[in-house]
């Protein structure tokens, strides 16, 4: 089959104007290099359901200028940078007055040709001044001061010149249709005789995609061996199969492609073995390459006029914020893994990693082993887009609220996220954007730490009766009802707040960071209002989730080394406030009668004793009538029974921090710092730790709870637990060669490496689980790879897994270890 052309550029309507009216939404934006000149390119996706490459050569690079002593702008244009090209010069100097944290400064925007220009002639001009905002990369600059929004409605009017569509002007468009993208998930499937596949070796057998595209769907499975299964597309070989692929994608005008882990191997490996078979693998839809770039410590694709996004990274971010609760307790985000945990169910009856170490046998086997792999290769790219849908429209609405487009917010940090909205209401408040500090600024910042929230340590024990209180979005309405900013410190105002650290703002400066929180709880408040009367509408629950995000990350960004708006003041100054108000609504509820059990940075647990449920209401009531707005005190929930625990290493017990379980009145319960939510520990360890805590809290039952432990050391010492259930999950972060001490993990690592059962590049930066056995002197000389593991220790499992796990517990119900191995009776009867 012929391949599809790579760029169809649409002209005009055929009206006999030279302008045309375009319904659509915002895409992607890029620049292209035409000779010495940068273009801004725009991927507009239309309401007709086409794509259209769209320019706006308008639009200039440049940075700002602030002269160290008074000078005119003719002696602003002599300044010059040295080049090889010859000497680079402003094409023009524009007056453009800002503020620098609140102060007024002449400034100045110095255009230049080209993109790469701007570093050069900013770095000269610094001998004359300071100079700002040289780092934005021009299609960011573009975004920000455009003030554009990915995929939202827009009417731009466009005009041909020559072959090329250009932009006149865009318009927000309120009551624009939701213009579909169309949509791919993909996977590839390799040949790895060695384990580890090699790029310059090893071909790629297969690979599947999924599609939603035009009010159409369609899968299959493209590879070079004959299969009997109807989605299997038979091309003449690894070459025919990669080209094949690129026309499906064109074929189909995807607009967004996705695959899991796709940017650190699908799409590397694609690109990779392109180069070996001397052919061309690009996936773009205009002019330009396929290519890997860093985006900070991630690796992201760019594929001109498409989005791509990965799913692996997008599903980690989900998991770091904590936006999705069931994925916290994943071992591995795996796409096993992950689907498993979205839909309950799992993708193939083996896991990826073995079928992956079994490729090389089903590819080399029968027509049915051949089936077989067609088959789970394809189930890879099902349970992608699976995935896709349960996690994306998150992203897709923090596209929405940044400005920031698709394919960044995908590889995006939360403090990025921040930082992209801080220079985007700089632009709206005529602010100088700060520049990135340099590694001696921030190491300077490292070595001064801010001093964190106070925590009221509970006395460990169980505890019925209880109220939960928490501060609502406690640091951003801090940070909005005393007006916390960079630009709002003051020394000589007369009318500021002082936080605890002395530090004073302004109260009549409006400053950016308190005006973008109002403005984002604002919008989160309407929101949760909307979503509570159409919970099923994904959108509204993806929006919500978005705004609580970035409101939450500003406290972090303003004491984050590398921050462009660091403020030590600033963050400090919002710590204090929070231990303040935190130990003052404690001292409250004391004195309303209450007995306070535990606090820690903007919560608190009440024992309500002889006090009701409305007179809890009350001393709420009391203490928001006391806050500044937006501050507010919120009731979480009122609980039956509660179980608190001792430090580890704290012999005097006086409780450890967020190290909790409680259980409401409907049955619900929460759980916070138990090793249940952490993969370190194996599964018999979480599992009878969680059943200790709901016999206590359900049943109120403290022999059953002693009795379920009993049970499982029994069952250890009897060797009838499987094997599944005792693997220990490690990450190992570095090379094999570069750890100091020898943890169980990196023994297990290396001793399969040397066996040759496994390659360094299987293991190393890998998920390690491991069991340890009956065979060798330490821990590490017995723990053995789970797949390798023949036996276990009981004695281990039940000494350092069980027992520690469930001690912590059942110490404040007077157990002793002893008594629950079965080698003494308990300390005290209960």
């Amino acid at each position: 089959m012929d391949a599809v052309p790579k760029t169809e550029t649409i002209l005009a309507d055929g009206s006999g104007s030279s302008e045309r009216s375009l319904d659509c939404v915002l895409l992607d934006v890029d620049y292209i290099s035409i000779g010495d000149d940068a273009s801004i390119r725009l991927t507009l996706k239309g309401a007709d359901g086409k794509a259209y490459e769209v320019f706006d050569p308008s639009f200039k690079p440049y940075f700002l200028f602030v002269p160290g002593r008074k000078m005119e702008e003719d002696e602003m244009m002599d300044l010059s940078a040295a080049d090889p090209s010859g000497l680079i010069k402003p094409v023009k100097i524009r007056a453009d007055p800002r503020t620098i944290s609140g102060r007024k400064v002449d400034s100045y925007r110095v255009y230049v040709k080209s993109p790469s220009q701007v570093p050069k002639l900013s770095a000269a001009m610094k001998r004359h001044g300071e100079c700002y905002e040289y780092d934005i990369p021009f299609a960011k600059r573009y975004v920000l001061d455009s003030g554009l929004f990915p995929l939202t409605p827009y009417t731009v009017i466009l005009k041909t010149e020559g072959k090329q569509l250009v932009l006149t002007s865009i318009e927000p468009n309120k009551s624009g249709a939701d213009v579909k993208q169309n949509l791919m998930g993909f996977d590839i499937e390799v040949y790895n005789p060695l384990g580890m596949p090699r790029p310059d070796f090893d071909p790629v057998i297969m690979i599947s995609y999924m599609f939603s595209a035009g009010g159409k769907s369609g899968k299959g499975v493209i590879t070079y061996k004959k299969i009997n299964r109807p989605f299997v597309e038979v091309v003449r070989d690894e070459t025919a199969m990669i080209k094949r692929f690129v026309d499906v994608i064109r074929e189909n005008d995807i607009d967004i492609i996705t695959g899991y882990n796709s940017a650190n191997f699908d799409i590397k490996y694609l690109l990779d073995r392109a180069r070996k078979l001397r052919i061309e693998f690009d996936i773009s839809r205009f002019e330009g390459s396929t290519k890997l770039e860093r985006h900070g410590l991630v690796e992201r694709v760019k594929c001109a006029g498409r989005v791509h996004v990965d799913m692996y990274t997008v599903v980690r971010f989900i998991a770091i914020v904590g936006s999705a609760e069931y994925i916290l307790k994943l071992n591995s985000y795996t796409l096993d893994n992950v689907y498993h945990a979205v839909t309950g169910k799992k993708i193939w009856n083996v896991s990826k990693s073995e079928m992956q170490k079994n490729s090389v046998k089903y590819w080399d086997g029968d027509a049915e082993q051949l089936g077989m792999l067609a088959d789970y290769n394809l189930a890879d790219s099902e349970a992608l887009l699976t995935v896709y849908n349960a996690f994306v429209p998150i992203m897709i609405a923090l596209a929405k609220t940044t400005g920031d487009q698709l394919s960044d917010v995908a590889v995006s940090t939360t403090g990025q996220l921040c930082e992209f909205v801080l220079m985007r209401y700089a632009q709206e408040f005529k602010e100088i954007i700060p520049n990135k500090p340099d590694e001696t600024e921030i190491k300077r910042r490292m070595y001064n730490p801010i001093e964190g929230a106070y925590v009221k340590t509970p006395e460990p024990g169980i505890y019925e009766n209880l109220a939960m209180f928490d501060f609502r979005g406690l640091y951003p309405s801090i940070i909005i009802s005393h007006n916390v900013d960079p630009s709002s410190l003051c020394t000589e105002c007369n009318d500021y707040f002082e936080s605890p650290t002395g530090a004073k703002f302004d109260k009549n400066r409006k400053s950016t960071i308190p005006t973008i929180l109002k403005i984002l709880m604002d919008q989160r408040a309407q929101v949760k209002k909307e979503f509570k009367k159409n919970p099923g509408n994904i959108e509204l629950g993806a929006s919500s989730m978005a705004l609580k995000i970035l409101s939450n990350t500003f406290y972090g960004y303003l004491g984050y080394a590398r921050s462009r708006w660091y403020s030590r003041e600033c963050a400090s100054s919002i710590t204090a406030w929070s231990r303040q108000y935190i130990k003052e609504t404690i001292a409250a509820a004391e004195k309303a009668g209450f007995g306070v059990l535990y606090g820690d940075t903007d919560s608190l647990v009440a024992i309500l004793g002889e006090k009701t449920k409305d007179d809890a209401l009350a001393f709420m009531k009391s203490v928001n009538d006391s806050l500044p707005q937006p501050m507010e005190l919120e009731l979480e929930d009122f609980y039956t029974r509660g179980v608190f625990v001792g430090k580890k290493t704290d012999k005097e017990a006086k409780g450890a921090k967020k190290k909790y379980a409680l259980i409401a009145e409907n049955g619900r319960i929460k759980i916070r710092g138990f090793e249940l939510v952490r993969r370190d520990w194996s599964h018999i360890a979480r599992d009878t730790q969680r059943r200790v805590l709901e016999a206590i809290l359900k049943e109120g039952s403290r022999e059953r709870a002693a009795e379920i432990v009993r049970d499982v050391v029994k069952r250890l010492k009897e060797g009838k637990v499987p094997l599944s259930e005792l693997v220990i999950n490690t990450q190992l972060r570095k090379s094999i060669d570069a750890y100091d001490a020898r943890s169980p993990e990196l023994a297990a690592a290396k001793k399969a490496v040397e066996r040759g059962i496994k390659t360094r590049d299987e293991v190393e930066h890998s998920v390690i689980g491991y069991i340890v056995t009956r065979h060798g002197a330490s821990v590490s000389d017995r723990a053995e790879l789970e797949e390798l593991a023949q036996d276990y220790d009981p004695d281990y499992y039940i000494n350092n897994q069980v027992l520690p796990a469930t001690m912590r517990i059942l110490k404040e119900l007077d157990f002793d270890e002893d008594e629950l191995k079965g080698l003494g009776k308990q300390k005290k009867l209960l």
